[in-house]
């Protein structure tokens, strides 16, 4: 009877996952419109000459703040939807077992280490995994706070598994796709009684088939969302009167500690700011492939970075381009991390453009669109550039790191 009730529990989970990627899946439009408001903020600086009538900008208020309550009911409304579900994954895995190590089969992350992009992506690894090898998602408590902080609507209780526990699973590494994919094939829920993911997994090539259910998951909280809303609707109204349908453009800058990274990892050096030059003009060779009406001048560049001094001096430099930063955003003691707002700022934008690491990638997957980022950065083999690789994303576009092409 317990073998019948926990093969249910699998079948629920894995149904409850189709009909979500199904009921989630959405089409990203070319251009997206900011729908809230924010009063708490200072003048923006914009690097161009602006102005909007005073007609206009009243019209444009009204809307924002009717659409404040179209989205607040909707939050509501996914919210107690997502909650309602929440007994497919709530499993006390602990329960009937004092040692920390259930007795029925699961799949864990290995544990808590690294950065916000790090965590979303071993938790995203974890479900994609869990849905296709029938065995339960664990994450650790710790896990969970990181993520439930900016992303309440994380469907999962955190739970506490022990050393050894841990020690006795079989351990899995989907950078290693081939050898992934093999292990898959052989049906490991006949045979296995428990998988350990590695640490700082990110399987791309396998949580890509669930990105629907993952943007809902990854829905950021209400005060981090309405400010980054308010940010991007700011800057509008400071645009050219001519720039009525405005591209923004996503950029992340990943500086400060990532130097001794990937030397370490990798022998590589951080980019210089002539990639970023390279990769807005491939960019908008993408664009102009794609989207016939596509005009350059459209676009503002929003740039989030952790040196964000060494970006105000390149970037101050462009020519002719439309800059914004999203420090400019965080004038304020806003009460959470500002790094949720960069992420969620960038996830607002049309199209992307990032160097290295987790964090700028997960801002440009949320956001989808077109997406430029950097390969050959060193001489070593770079596991986050074949994940991505190997996940085939449509409008992905690899440059040199180093280079002219």
């Amino acid at each position: 009877m317990a073998g019948a009730s926990r093969s249910l529990v699998i079948v629920i989970f894995v149904s409850f996952l189709a009909f979500t990627i199904l009921h989630f899946n959405h089409n990203e439009s070319f251009s997206r419109l900011p729908q809230l408001v924010s009063d708490n903020f200072d003048t923006l600086t914009i690097q161009s000459n602006q102005s909007l009538s005073p007609n206009a900008t009243s019209m444009v208020f009204v809307y924002l703040l009717n659409s404040i309550q179209s989205l607040n009911n909707s939050l509501s409304e996914i919210q107690t939807h997502l909650v309602s579900q929440r007994r497919f994954f709530n499993i006390n895995v602990t329960e009937n077992e004092k040692n920390g190590c259930p007795s029925h089969k699961f799949i864990m992350t290995t544990g808590d280490a690294g950065g916000l992009g790090n965590r979303m992506s071993e938790y995203a690894t974890l479900l994609a995994l869990s849905a296709i090898t029938g065995f339960t998602p664990v994450i650790g408590k710790g896990h969970r706070k990181t993520l439930t902080d900016v992303f309440p609507l994380i469907p999962f209780e955190g739970t506490n598994i022990s050393r050894s526990c841990m020690n006795a699973a079989k351990s899995l590494n989907p950078r290693l796709l081939t050898e992934t994919n093999a292990f898959i094939a052989t049906k490991p829920v006949d045979h296995v009684h428990n998988i350990r993911l590695h640490q700082y997994s990110n399987g791309v090539f396998y949580y890509n088939k669930i990105r629907g259910l993952l943007k809902e998951h990854f829905r950021f909280k209400p005060e981090v969302d309405t400010v980054a809303e308010g940010f991007l609707v700011n800057a509008s109204l400071l645009l050219k009167p001519d720039m009525m349908d405005p591209v923004w453009v996503g950029i992340h800058v990943r500086r400060t500690n990532y130097k001794h990274h990937l030397n370490v990892t990798q022998n590589g050096t951080l980019v210089t700011f002539e990639y970023f030059e390279r990769a807005i003009k491939r960019l908008e060779e993408s664009l102009s492939d794609s989207y016939r009406n596509f005009e350059p001048t459209n676009m503002v560049f929003v740039v989030a970075s952790d040196d964000n001094e060494w970006c105000k001096t390149q970037f101050g430099t462009i020519a002719n381009k439309t800059v914004i930063f999203t420090k400019q955003a965080f004038t304020h003691n806003l009460g959470f991390d500002r790094k949720y707002l960069d992420m969620a700022i960038m996830s607002k934008c049309n199209h992307s453009i990032f160097d290295y690491g987790t964090f700028g990638f997960w801002g440009a997957y949320l956001a989808g669109g077109h997406t430029i980022l950097a390969h050959n950065i060193g001489t070593g083999m770079n596991p986050e550039v074949e994940n991505v690789r190997q996940a085939e994303l449509p409008n992905w576009h690899f440059i040199e790191a180093h280079g002219k092409s």
